[in-house]
């Protein structure tokens, strides 16, 4: 299944990134792939993950699946049936955004210090970012070192880190320290780290975002045409 989820995935693998980076990392139990679609259930996560060119199959795959926390459709027609269906409280539309270039991001010249997050920082990452993910959330993120801090010197000024399916987000300047390019430095760090790793950059991006949107074409993402929905409470 695995060789078939791809080859229907990487016919347009900018946009279903976010399905094949949890393939290739073995984090993916696939429950359907064929000529016209593919399921899955990324279990870090446990998000499960839909696109189709088949809008019968995937109404029908879903059925099968019944209401869940979490879903990510590749397909507005799929995240509109859920929402009919189930009455999710939140659909986050996004672009696609894949860091494709193998060389590393030129370091900005910054004073900024970036390092890996402890818990010891739980309570002001929750502070500045809980609109989208809940504390626990965050909690395990640390846990796995998978949240970065820049410092100027001993003042911790924004963070970025990976979400449990692999994108980049968490991205978050404070305030007082934002039109310095730091949001540019520390996602900078984490996309080489990532390519350090031997993987592909990616993160979403919503539509209206434009400074978002703006960061990502600068540190060289490309942006899908097509736009992805995540659903949840």
């Amino acid at each position: 299944m695995k060789e078939k989820a791809l080859e229907y995935l990487e016919k347009n693998s900018l946009f279903h990134m976010s399905m094949i980076f949890p393939i290739r990392r073995n984090s993916a139990d696939i429950i359907y792939a064929e000529k016209d679609g593919v399921l899955l259930r990324e279990m870090t996560s446990g998000a499960y993950m839909l696109t189709v060119s088949n809008l019968l199959t995937g109404r029908q795959l879903l059925d099968s699946l019944g209401r869940c926390d979490l879903l990510c459709m590749f397909q507005k027609e799929m995240s509109e049936y859920l929402l009919e269906k189930y009455s999710y409280k939140k659909c986050m539309e996004n672009f696609q955004a894949v860091y494709t270039k193998k060389e590393h991001v030129k370091a900005t010249p910054s004073s900024l210090e970036i390092r890996p997050l402890s818990l010891e920082y739980l309570d002001i990452i929750y502070e500045h970012y809980h609109d989208a993910v809940d504390y626990e959330y965050l909690k395990r993120r640390l846990s796995m070192h998978a949240i970065y801090g820049g410092f100027a010197g001993n003042e911790l000024c924004g963070f970025a880190g990976t979400h449990e399916e692999g994108s980049i987000g968490i991205l978050k300047v404070f305030e007082n320290f934002r039109r310095r390019g730091y949001a540019e430095v520390l996602e900078g760090h984490l996309i080489n780290t990532l390519l350090g790793r031997g993987e592909v950059p990616f993160a979403q991006v919503g539509p209206d975002n434009e400074a978002s949107i703006r960061l990502h074409q600068k540190l060289g993402f490309e942006l899908s045409r097509e736009k992805l929905y995540w659903l949840f409470d």
